[in-house]
């Protein structure tokens, strides 16, 4: 099955593909059950982009519904840091609450709100989950307890605000079994309700601790996973070819297949709920370029091929963010963004996607990402190159069409270029530049 498949061999695949005929063959691809991607911001961002006011301004909520009404998480360091007092470094004003029900009824997008696990007596816990389940419709709220609980022996920046530091928020011994029982205890706190978790930095905890969450599953398992880092001394380095490259998108999920296992066993989906190019808020000139779009698409289609239902791109106020709200309330895309609504357009909700094609004929030439989604009596396929020149890409179209329509993300320009690939006999040929993502319609 395509959701079971690794990258080594989709990457085989879609090798075999240059000089051939990629070909459309929906047989054992993987149903798009919710958007592929969502968004994902810390407490003091949301506040900024919900403003003051009983409702968010028109130009988000209709940015919002451009973007597909994508699921909202709120969360990262600042949820642990939060709380409805001044005696939290991050006071949650009552406001937040009415502009984020409101938010949620405009656009009909899923909100998990983040709880704070680590500072937060459990009654303030209960009184805070009270406040979003009063404001956000039943049906629309999820929560998570905590953010990346492994990482809370260690302290850290906050890039959005240099001059604080999270303190360590356990001190040794802080160990999986004592978060389970943590968390265990809070779930049962809060009763019946939607939990996601267990919101993992890392995939080691997660291993050590798959046989008490495969008895006891949230209802959506979720990992944070980044390529690169922006800060300190360990991870990868952010770079344009870092981000650019075969391991930080499709490379990037293999070791996190324990995780699809455990969902799939239990019939829970399984996603990645925190996720962007860099750590610690990006690196400006990278991470706000063209470039982080391509690595964005290539991401969330990777994610989805092995098994992942989505992915949730953070924003923390940062040169990371897709979007960026301005005082007046209008709404700024960046290139980020720009990716997103390239995977709004050609992975719609209720699509098939798969990567095993059949193909004809040539060589084995540097490995592509490509896929075909089909929508209905609709098919379209997505293709992206890791090769550092331009090479040709051939592909089946079932239509009797001399042309076709394509959109192209590239990381030397923003926004998607439209345009039109000839067919002959059938046939469209194309030739892949490098570092593009690119999309056309077979039928």
């Amino acid at each position: 099955m395509i959701a079971a498949m690794s990258w080594r061999r989709a990457a085989s695949l879609a090798a075999l593909l240059l000089g051939g005929i990629w070909q459309a063959a929906p047989a054992g691809a993987l149903t798009v059950g919710r958007s592929p991607f969502g968004l994902s911001m810390e407490y003091p961002l949301i506040e900024r982009a919900l403003g003051a006011g009983p409702c968010p301004s028109p130009a988000l909520v209709a940015t919002w519904r451009e973007l597909g009404s994508p699921s909202l998480r709120i969360g990262g360091d600042s949820q642990d840091l939060a709380g409805l007092t001044p005696a939290y470094h991050y006071d949650v004003p009552p406001t937040l609450w009415p502009a984020l029900g409101c938010m949620a009824r405009e656009t009909g997008a899923q909100i998990t709100v983040g709880l704070n696990l680590a500072t937060a007596s459990p009654a303030e816990e209960l009184a805070m989950a009270a406040d979003a389940e009063q404001a956000v419709p039943a049906a629309q709220l999820s929560f998570s307890l905590g953010n990346e609980p492994d990482l809370y022996g260690i302290s850290h920046i906050l890039p959005y605000e240099p001059g604080f530091k999270v303190p360590v928020l356990r001190r040794p011994p802080w160990t999986p079994r004592l978060y389970v029982r943590e968390w265990d205890a809070r779930r049962a706190l809060l009763g019946p309700v939607r939990i996601e978790g267990p919101d993992f930095a890392g995939w080691q905890w997660g291993k050590r601790l798959a046989r008490q969450l495969a008895a006891d599953p949230p209802d959506t398992f979720d990992v944070h996973l980044y390529p690169t880092s922006a800060c300190g001394s360990g991870g990868a380095r952010t770079t344009l070819a870092r981000i650019l490259s075969r391991r930080a998108s499709v490379g990037l999920l293999a070791r996190y297949g324990w995780l699809v296992r455990i969902a799939r066993a239990t019939h829970h989906p399984a996603i990645v709920s925190e996720s962007n190019s860099a750590s610690c808020g990006g690196r400006p000139g990278v991470s706000n370029a063209p470039a982080a779009g391509v690595w964005a698409a290539r991401f969330v289609v990777s994610a989805l091929l092995e098994g992942f239902a989505q992915v949730r791109l953070h924003s923390a106020g940062t040169s990371y963010d897709p979007l960026v709200f301005n005082a007046n309330g209008t709404v700024t895309m960046r290139p980020l963004g720009d990716a997103l609504l390239f995977l709004h357009r050609w992975i719609p909700v209720g699509s098939r996607i798969a990567t095993d094609a059949g193909t004809t004929g040539g060589p084995r030439n540097p490995p592509v990402l490509a896929v075909t989604v089909s929508d209905g009596a609709h098919t379209s396929v997505i293709v992206s190159s890791f090769a550092g020149k331009p090479l040709p890409f051939s592909v089946a179209v079932h239509s009797p069409a001399d042309a076709v329509t394509s959109e192209t993300l590239s990381a030397t320009s923003a926004g998607e270029a439209r345009g039109r690939v000839a067919v002959r006999e059938h046939i469209a040929r194309l030739t892949l530049g490098p570092n593009t993502v690119v999309a056309l319609e077979t039928s």
